[in-house]
């Protein structure tokens, strides 16, 4: 169990607003200053869905003076601590969750499937389309989502969930015709958490659900953004996720400099696999995945081809010259190290997989 300070408490409220942490660690100095004069006071401290903090008066304990005579001394005051009812649940793993059933139309068998989701631990709240869902999604966002076959644009609330870092740790199932593949993607598309095949039993969605949730609760814990998705190789695709990717890292925490470093090696990566990689064939895909927890932001790049050999362009970037790595590289008939160098240069750890066609990038909130 990892114990906070004020100045780390602080510098999170710094990263997540995007202010200076001097700032945030003056606010919250003050803001406990504040509450230990008003509990001296006698007054409560109300923290709306987290708790309240009173001082209570205890019982005056009965006692002798050196002299014998019967004398009382004062009572002491103890602090009670009151949690706010559904953060106790949660605490507990007794809340319940809330589930948005999201279908094209709804008819008898919405009805049947809604009524297999609920039970003690978990409402269900059915909305018709996409736009609605997005709408429900900014009223009260759920802890599970769940997509029916037959939607025209499920990806649109997958992006409208997953792209924002407050919502990013919502669970998404989708459901899929028979003969759909789930794997398939047209453009860009963010990704679902999980999916399942039409024909299904009803109980078969009910534990897929089961699990998410409890997967997600966990996962709430270490993660604070989490998206996965998967483009075809082509031009508008790749800049219009160079662009999503922008528009998350404005959320991550990381100062402009740092961001610009990552967004630029991002580049890099979905270039290098949409090209050498992929070598610009629209049927293969490019799969991202990002993730921000307290300590840093990772992102992985994966293309469809057979990967290549990297000690040799990894060892050179760490110490070598790139200009004249990449200018060996060509003359042997490759496609240059270049792109690796940069990318060693803008941010604080890269690896490959075996099997060379996957790219992981890693940049420190904050360095050690």
């Amino acid at each position: 169990m990892k114990s906070l300070s004020t100045p780390e408490l602080a510098q999170r409220v710094a990263q997540e607003l995007n202010q200076p942490e001097a700032t945030a660690l003056a606010v919250l100095d003050r803001a406990i200053d504040v509450m230990k004069k008003e509990l001296q006071r006698g007054n409560r401290i109300e923290l709306p869905q987290f708790l309240t903090v009173q001082l209570k008066q205890g019982q005056t304990v009965a006692a002798k003076s050196a002299a014998g005579s019967n004398m009382h001394l004062p009572a002491v005051r103890r602090v009670h601590l009151d949690l706010d009812e559904e953060f106790r649940k949660k605490l507990e793993g007794t809340g319940v969750y809330q589930i948005l059933l999201v279908v094209p139309k709804k008819n008898f068998f919405t009805g049947v499937m809604a009524a297999r989701l609920t039970s003690p631990r978990s409402n269900v709240t059915v909305v018709q389309g996409e736009d609605d869902a997005v709408a429900q999604l900014r009223k009260e966002p759920p802890d599970l989502v769940v997509l029916d076959v037959g939607l025209a644009e499920p990806w649109k609330v997958c992006e409208a969930v997953k792209k924002h870092k407050e919502s990013s740790m919502i669970a998404i199932i989708r459901i899929f015709a028979e003969g759909e593949d789930p794997q398939a993607v047209t453009g860009l598309q963010v990704q679902h958490d999980e999916s399942i095949v039409e024909p299904f039993e009803l109980s078969e969605l009910v534990r897929l659900a089961e699990s998410e949730l409890a997967r997600f609760a966990e996962e709430r814990n270490y993660f604070d953004h989490s998206i996965h998705f998967r483009l075809q190789t082509k031009e508008d695709c790749i800049e219009r996720c160079n662009d999503l990717f922008g528009e998350m890292l404005q959320q991550s925490g990381l100062p402009e400099e740092s961001r610009e470093a990552l967004a630029i090696a991002f580049r890099e990566a979905v270039d290098n696999g949409s090209r050498h990689g992929n070598k610009y064939n629209e049927a293969r895909p490019v799969d991202i995945q990002y993730f921000v927890d307290r300590e840093k932001v990772t992102v992985s790049v994966m293309d469809d081809g057979e990967g290549f050999d990297t000690e040799i362009y990894l060892s050179r970037g760490v110490g070598g010259n790139p200009v004249e790595a990449a200018r060996e590289r060509n003359l042997a008939g490759g496609a240059g190290g270049l792109g690796i160098m940069l990318m060693l240069r803008c941010v604080d750890k890269l690896e490959y997989n075996y099997a060379g066609n996957k790219i992981t990038l890693t940049k420190y909130i904050q360095k050690a």
